[in-house]
């Protein structure tokens, strides 16, 4: 048995099925004889209320003996019987029922929440995404959990050594290289920034990948001096390399010393 609803402090029990108990019931409206759940059963617009809801489940349930024991129902039947007794006495049992429902809406609001969280702090760790992916996350995450906007509307993305606090422009690997005429493919250049520490390659399951695996390249702590990783536009689980054009010069220097 777990608790659900309370109702004038008597606390309405459920079976493992999530039915609840019309004793319970009887108990909290009152206890009055003429309101005993048998009378309620016997009747005929009762029977007939069971009868359509047995297309989609059991919906009563007898359990004898023992501290469990009891006469469970539906939801619908819930408000049957709660009717019967008196409409003020049905009135209770909604406005119980709507605030048990709007409690549980926000305990998986928030749990969703502190999950987003988990997860965004996760990335930015795993992954070195840069200021302005996570910011994007935080905004997307506010407001799907119906937060007011209180996060900033930019971020800043430079060098980590930077310090004029001004966001750097950048461009992906491919076309950093054709803009500085160099005949390389990207390929090429991230294994040969992969063995300076610049880069590494990560992996994601996928169902198109080889042996279900898709790899993708994300810059290291160390390589957040040359770029910034930003959430791949290709899928949301991949990160994209892109690279400070003002330490471009610097970082084709080093590619000179793989050997």
């Amino acid at each position: 048995m777990n608790q659900l609803m309370v109702i004038d402090g008597v606390t309405v029990r459920r079976d493992p099925e999530g039915r609840y108990c019309l004793n319970d019931l009887h108990r909290a409206a009152g206890g009055e004889r003429r309101h005993e759940p048998t009378l309620w059963r016997n009747l005929q617009q009762t029977g007939e209320l069971v009868q359509l809801l047995s297309d989609t489940g059991i919906p009563v349930s007898v359990i004898k003996g023992g501290a469990g024991q009891g006469t469970f129902v539906c939801k619908e039947l819930v408000y049957s019987y709660a009717m019967w007794i008196s409409p003020e006495f049905n009135l209770k049992v909604i406005r119980t029922f709507d605030a048990a429902v709007s409690q549980q809406a926000i305990s998986q609001a928030a749990d969703k929440m502190q999950a987003g969280v988990i997860l965004l702090d996760f990335m930015q760790r795993s992954l070195n995404l840069s200021n302005s992916s996570v910011l994007g996350a935080c905004q997307k995450l506010q407001e799907a959990a119906g937060l007011p906007n209180l996060a900033p509307q930019y971020a800043i993305d430079a060098p980590v050594d930077a310090m004029d606090g001004s966001s750097r422009p950048t461009q992906s690997l491919s076309a950093l290289l054709k803009a500085n005429g160099i005949r390389l493919t990207a390929n090429q250049v991230y294994h040969q920034l992969a063995k300076l520490g610049i880069v590494e390659q990560k992996t994601r399951r996928s169902r198109s990948g080889v042996n279900g695996i898709k790899k993708f390249w994300s810059l290291t702590a160390k390589g957040c001096m040359f770029g910034k990783n930003i959430t791949s536009p290709a899928n949301p689980r991949e990160t994209q390399p892109h690279f400070f054009e003002s330490r471009a010069p610097e970082l084709f220097r080093l590619l000179e010393t793989v050997h």
